[in-house]
């Protein structure tokens, strides 16, 4: 099942993939009045709301970041 995750104070880092990475399967970024990023994942470890995750891009992409990086604003199943 996918989980959208949203995230707050979210990072997009171009650096080597950690091994506490969990795999994002998209990455989306609403930049409207109201912005928002969210990560899309089949993970099932997925940490509470309020904890700090980290995701990884599944291949490399030649998009200027790797990982994305943020605090669990909330979560949602698709």
């Amino acid at each position: 099942m996918t989980m959208r995750i949203y995230l707050a104070a979210a990072s997009f880092l171009d650096e080597p993939v950690q091994e506490h990475d969990l795999p994002a399967e998209r990455v989306f970024v609403n930049a409207s009045d109201v912005p928002e990023i969210w990560v899309e994942t089949e993970s099932h470890a997925v940490p509470d709301v309020g904890r700090v995750v980290a995701f990884a891009l599944q291949r490399p992409l030649a998009i200027g970041f790797t990982r994305v990086t943020g605090t669990i604003e909330r979560a949602i199943r698709k």
